[in-house]
């Protein structure tokens, strides 16, 4: 039996609206002996091997064209496992812990929102998101500067290791809270006023925290990941 399976749309698509169709559930159990696999278990080991670095980089140049071929992993349930743990982070990432990196406002650690509690409207609101700079003026990325007065520091460089698409979550960020103006429509868009963090400034704070503990955990996952490539793959 091969060692991949093809996902190739015309060979799968049953019309019954799963994510995971019967045909390929059945590829599975058959691979691994094991009927007790479930569509369930067949989406989060998906979800762990294309994360794989392995799989990522033999499949690179088929991932912009069209659909690769998804090994049989020696070792289902650690990319099962990993599946369920990276889409937990993904799909909950507003409700994950915060990072502990320090909240530096006008110079002072301020980890708990101090200013927030005495109404300071300016002390969290987002000039424009820049990572620091070093003494070389070059880009210091365990900095992140909120506006003059505020700034996350200790940034580890685990929460630049996973990206998706070439960027880490808090290069999405700073490229998504942005001041925009449609000249057009005349429509702008303030990221202050977003409701996460309206009424609460310091939430932006947390926000940020909870995109470096997604990186961070993202990464450490995937770094543990056995390889999902045989060979003969």
């Amino acid at each position: 039996m091969s060692s991949t399976l093809d996902l190739g749309l015309e060979e799968v698509s049953d019309g019954d609206g799963d994510n995971v169709t019967d045909w390929c559930l059945e590829h599975f159990r058959e691979h691994y002996g094991d009927d007790s696999i479930s569509k369930d278990d067949v989406w989060e080991y998906l979800y762990g091997v294309m994360h794989a670095p392995d799989w990522r980089d033999k499949y690179k140049h088929d991932l912009q064209r069209n659909l690769p071929r998804v090994p049989f992993a020696s070792d289902f349930g650690a990319f099962r496992a990993a599946g369920r743990e990276l889409m937990d982070l993904h799909i909950g990432y507003d409700e994950v812990p915060e990072h502990p990196v320090d909240c530096l406002l006008d110079g002072e650690v301020d980890n708990d929102g101090a200013s927030d509690a005495i109404a300071d409207p300016s002390a969290y609101r987002i000039e424009k998101l820049v990572w620091g700079k070093g003494a070389d003026k070059k880009a210091d990325r365990s900095v992140l500067e909120v506006n003059a007065r505020c700034r996350l520091v200790n940034i580890p460089d685990a929460a630049h290791a996973y990206t998706i698409s070439g960027r880490s979550p808090l290069k999405w960020a700073i490229d998504s809270l942005r001041h925009k103006h449609d000249s057009k429509s005349g429509i702008t868009d303030d990221p202050n006023e977003w409701e996460a963090w309206a009424d609460e400034p310091y939430n932006l704070i947390r926000h940020l925290r909870r995109l470096i503990h997604v990186s961070v955990e993202s990464a450490r996952i995937i770094g543990e990941l056995p390889p999902s490539l045989t060979p003969e793959d």
